[in-house]
């Protein structure tokens, strides 16, 4: 079985949704790939900061 994944929703202005929609084209990607991918890379920036502490 794979992991169990939840559902979320935000609030974007339009600005940030043709930014995203850009960058999804160019890598080929959907949204939810995307943003996926880039909260996954915050958290582990913020959690490798927080462990040089």
């Amino acid at each position: 079985m794979g992991i169990e994944k939840k559902t979320i929703s935000t609030k974007l202005g339009q600005e940030d949704i043709d930014a995203l929609t850009t960058i999804c084209e160019a890598e080929n990607r959907s949204m939810s790939n995307l943003i996926e991918t880039i909260i996954k890379q915050f958290l582990r920036s913020k959690n490798s900061t927080l462990n040089e502490k």
